[in-house]
């Protein structure tokens, strides 16, 4: 019976000191995923009248750059409420990618334009890239490198009135 009192002393010492050790934040589970630390963020200016919300898309080749957002790699909507907005990427990939970014004023879910092809709604591309004569700007021309970590990219907004 000494024996028997011996071992659960003994238990109840190591399971004392176990749990006077243990920190759960020590055993708080680190993300080891490299990509999570890769957040691309499009910082949008130049909003005239904070009304509507902005799609904002990430391609990585030309096909569809820049108004069709439903080719791209990535893509997002987010509510315009100020002079600039905000749009996260989390977990990007490495590479070259092309911004492009509009706001629906009207709620159609599209860029809307006019007769001749030119945006009647605000929009915008990295690098700010320039729409040519009679078209729209060149994924070359829009291009940029992401390379990881926190990387915020500019764009202006371009009103076509």
């Amino acid at each position: 019976m000494a024996g028997t009192k011996m071992a659960g002393a003994t238990c109840v010492a190591i399971a004392l000191i176990g749990s006077l050790l243990w920190n759960p934040s020590s055993n708080a589970q680190v993300d080891t995923d490299p990509a999570a630390k890769n957040i691309l963020t499009l910082e949008i200016t130049g909003v005239r009248e904070p009304a509507g919300r902005m799609a904002c898309a990430l391609f990585w080749q030309n096909k569809g750059f820049p108004r069709k957002h439903r080719r791209a790699l990535r893509r997002t909507w987010v509510d315009v409420e100020g002079e600039t907005v905000t749009c996260v990427f989390k977990r990007t990939g490495l590479g070259d990618y092309a911004a492009s970014v509009f706001v629906d004023i009207n709620g159609n879910g599209k860029l809307d334009t006019n007769a001749i092809g030119s945006p009647k709604e605000p929009w915008g591309v990295s690098q700010n890239a320039k729409a040519r004569r009679f078209g729209p700007p060149l994924y070359k021309d829009a291009k940029f490198t992401y390379e990881g970590g926190a990387v915020t990219i500019s764009i202006e907004l371009v009103y076509d009135d």
